[in-house]
């Protein structure tokens, strides 16, 4: 079976792809755009996967190295634009904007009215 090695580096101007060379908001665009699956009973966020986040960036900055895209998205995480599980796992990246109420599992601030 064939399978496609992904790039582990990426040269980008003579020096290594950073962080900085993936705008937060074509990650979050990313997530947006990204399909999510059914909601769950008592999941207030349309949470979407990993790789399929990851696929969906990769259509507009082309390939982003595996451990360069978790570390972006652990920034998002701690600026409080992304929530979900940042460990590595099948991700169930959502926008914070979308929980609406603190959901108990992303981290972002609760957003309830008073």
């Amino acid at each position: 079976m064939d399978t496609i090695e992904r790039p582990t580096i990426r040269l980008i101007n003579g020096r290594r792809m950073q962080c900085k060379d993936i705008p937060d908001a074509a990650l979050c665009e990313a997530v947006r755009l990204t399909p999510a699956p059914p909601p769950a009973t008592g999941n207030p966020a349309p949470w979407r996967m990993a790789w399929d986040v990851h696929a969906t960036l990769e259509k507009t900055t082309g390939p982003v190295p595996d451990k360069l895209f978790l570390a972006k998205v652990r920034r998002l995480f701690a600026k409080g634009l992304l929530g979900g599980c940042d460990c590595g796992c099948r991700g169930d990246y959502h926008l914070t904007e979308e929980c609406g109420r603190y959901c108990g599992y992303c981290g972002a601030p609760p957003n309830i009215p008073e």
